[in-house]
């Protein structure tokens, strides 16, 4: 590497709160360069993490992958692929929450309206 050249280096983390169905979620995002991820959840703990990022092989959706404590009924791929399309970046998301019919897609929506009020912070 050259030693002329500066890297910049910066890594953002920004955090929000939304009350579902008498469960408050918790948000955090940490931003880094082409890049992000998402964590949600009631408590802290990081339990699984899935991935998603655009591929050029396939244009119609991201390609994702479960990284940790693999599981059928996860959010977190569909949510990575989501938001990858939506960003053209690669996504981490990790959620300690139990999959539910009524409270998944009013997590998703919060993330997806906190993108569009502050996207700077993705």
């Amino acid at each position: 590497m050259d030693a002329d050249k500066n890297v910049e280096c910066s890594i953002g983390i920004h955090q929000f709160t939304g009350k579902f169905l008498d469960t408050t979620v918790h948000f955090q995002v940490i931003k880094m360069s082409n890049s992000f991820h998402v964590w949600c959840g009631n408590s802290p703990l990081l339990s699984n993490m899935a991935v998603a990022m655009k591929t050029k092989y396939d244009t119609a959706m991201p390609k994702g992958c479960q990284l940790m404590k693999e599981s059928t009924e996860s959010m977190n791929v569909p949510l990575a692929q989501k938001l990858a399309k939506k960003t053209g970046k690669q996504v981490f998301v990790s959620s300690n929450l139990t999959t539910d019919q009524m409270l998944t897609p009013l997590v998703e929506q919060r993330i997806f309206e906190e993108l569009k009020l502050n996207p700077e912070m993705f």
